[in-house]
């Protein structure tokens, strides 16, 4: 299980998502395809995380165009308090 608190695993997300898409920073709340994740950096970003959240099941995530990074995390905090 991961040792990230709640509170920075959103930061810490996010700057893995600037490093994915090699920019400086990314907003929270913009969708990731209007941030520039496709396809291939989906799989690389549930890889992520799955190292930031621990166990997650890719399948039980709703992740669209639209989906923002605080959705995605608050997804994935709700996933590890079930």
């Amino acid at each position: 299980m991961s040792t990230t608190t709640p509170e920075n695993a959103l930061a810490v997300l996010a700057r893995e998502v600037a490093k994915i898409l090699n920019v400086e920073s990314v907003e929270t709340n913009v969708g990731i395809g209007e941030l520039g994740i496709d396809s291939l950096n989906i799989v690389e970003l549930i890889v992520f995380c799955e190292q930031l959240y621990g166990s997650i099941d890719p399948e039980a995530l709703n992740i669209t165009q639209y989906t923002t990074l605080e959705q995605l995390d608050e997804q994935l905090r709700s996933n590890q308090a079930a």
